[in-house]
């Protein structure tokens, strides 16, 4: 009998990380699950740790390749997948050992292509989890993603929800290789083709901010192109149908674009980078200050339409400099 859940962890250089991710999904309450975990062609001890796991446990699957990337793992990891359901947990990250069985009813239940859930930011794993009174969500794929889009309760992040195999399967889509930021280019494409979403706040999701390989720490000038050409994908994919909401449409691209424009201004070493294009986006869009007010960079959307943006960075990297 096939589980419920495939869980799948890409591992590349988390030796220090990993055996408290999968501590975390061992840890589950509800046991109908698998875990693959694939290793990239990590040269630290990660491919190790897996396979001793896997010695441990009969639930987990270990497969080892040439490094490839995220999407490329994650790939692999559908690929031999045997669940209803497959979740994409970092593995820098973990999971409340509460999620299997709390979500046990909705997953069980197979009326949801994309069950999904809040997270909460940890800068150590000594952090307690914060109260929470959650809410419960049951939305269409489209309204999902229109919802997403205007800075709700649905992310772009793909390690949040679970996932129908067969929206990978049958309609084709994966994790565009060889980019970062892979996630932005996927999410929306199976928010689009997903009958039902399931979404709770329930800060399931433990997202830890303490890794400093992590990719969202360090960045470059292929980081900052891969991201802006996601957002410009989803723009120029969505723009004009008639079952997207176009004023957050807009809004999400421009906040956007001030978070690129804001890394550039931070990194003046970013030398190959779209910022004119950006800026020239950014102008077409014609967003005004109070329709970014419940995004994420709305503070700095008050500054660059300031001519402050830069300016501000510049004078941040001065002090850190002088410390």
């Amino acid at each position: 009998m096939n589980p419920l859940i495939s869980v799948i962890v890409p591992c590349y250089n988390v030796e220090l990380y990993l055996e408290r991710c999968i501590e975390s999904i061992l840890a589950q309450k509800y046991n109908n699950y698998e875990l693959i975990l694939v290793d990239d062609g990590s040269p630290d001890s990660s491919g190790a740790i897996c396979d001793a796991y896997a010695e441990q446990h009969s639930q987990i699957k270990v497969i080892h390749k040439e490094n490839g990337g995220l999407s490329d793992a994650r790939n692999v990891g559908i690929a031999v997948a045997r669940g209803e359901y497959v979740i994409f947990p970092d593995s820098d990250d973990w999971l409340s050992e509460n999620l299997f069985l709390d979500l046990r009813e909705t997953l069980e239940s197979t009326s949801f292509d994309i069950i999904s859930f809040g997270r909460q930011i940890y800068y150590s794993d000594q952090e307690q989890p914060s109260l929470h009174k959650a809410s419960i969500h049951h939305l269409t794929g489209i309204e999902a993603l229109n919802d997403m889009l205007a800075s709700g309760n649905v992310t772009s992040f793909a390690n949040d929800k679970f996932y129908r195999k067969s929206l990978f399967t049958d309609r084709k889509i994966k994790f565009p290789i060889g980019a970062y930021y892979e996630d932005l280019g996927t999410i929306y494409k199976l928010l689009m083709v997903s009958s039902a979403v399931y979404h709770t706040t329930q800060p399931y999701y433990c997202y830890f901010l303490g890794n400093e390989n992590s990719i969202t720490q360090n960045f470059s000038d292929k980081k900052i192109g891969d991201m802006f050409s996601f957002y410009e994908e989803i723009y120029n994919t969505l723009i004009g149908n008639r079952e997207i909401n176009q004023i957050s449409l807009k809004r999400y691209y421009a906040n956007g674009l001030i978070y690129l424009i804001s890394k550039i201004y931070q990194l003046p070493d970013l030398s190959q980078n779209p910022l004119d294009k950006m800026k020239l986006e950014l102008s077409r869009l014609n967003i005004s200050l109070l329709d970014l007010k419940n995004y994420y960079n709305f503070k700095k959307y008050i500054l660059y339409r300031l001519h402050l943006l830069k300016l501000f960075f510049t004078i941040q990297r001065i002090i850190k400099g002088s410390k």
